[in-house]
């Protein structure tokens, strides 16, 4: 029993690092020192596009709930990331993040030149909010970090790695804006 336990743990952290490919993994603290922006939003629409160049991208808008570092112009906030499906070219790239219509998530940005947030670390830079069913209490998760907490009763718990400890939104809140670790 002791060996199967073993081997079962040992090829959870296989599967952990073999999900994760070649990212390495950002600590809350390095997406929070490396952002410019850090926002609570709603993805309230996405559109695709090519640039000068004939790369396709998409233009992410978020409706911002709450700013948690950094300064916005408005409660409407851009992100853009390479890739998209444009007439009948889908172009996409390993781990980069993807946003959903109407998903709300916890998002660290960098400002590129044309005043647009670009999301840091690929898709470790965006954290999915969800609401545990059972409390309604909302919790993030992202690659690495998060997800909702066991006697939550919710069918995402199967995409927690077993390393990643539940992580409720004001918890990230207070992370972020340098408060107790």
């Amino acid at each position: 029993m002791k060996y199967f336990s073993t081997a079962l743990i040992a090829s959870l952290m296989w599967f952990a690092t073999a999900l994760a490919g070649p990212l390495l993994p950002l600590s809350v603290q390095d997406l929070a020192t490396a952002a410019d922006v850090v926002l609570h939003g709603k993805v309230i629409s996405k559109k695709v596009g090519r640039d000068n160049d004939g790369r396709i991208f998409t233009t992410v808008r978020l409706k911002v709930q709450d700013l948690w570092k950094g300064e916005v112009d408005s409660d409407i906030f851009e992100v853009v990331h390479g890739g998209g499906i444009l007439g009948n070219r889908k172009v996409t790239a390993p781990y980069q993040v993807r946003y959903s219509m109407n998903e709300e998530a916890v998002i660290f940005c960098r400002i590129n030149p044309s005043g647009k947030g670009v999301t840091i670390g690929l898709l470790q830079g965006k954290f999915e909010v969800q609401k545990a069913v059972q409390t309604s209490k909302r919790y993030v998760r992202n690659l690495f970090h998060g997800g909702l907490p066991p006697e939550s009763g919710h069918a995402q718990l199967r995409y927690r790695m077993p390393h990643q400890l539940p992580l409720s939104i004001e918890s990230l809140k207070t992370q972020v804006q340098g408060g107790v670790k």
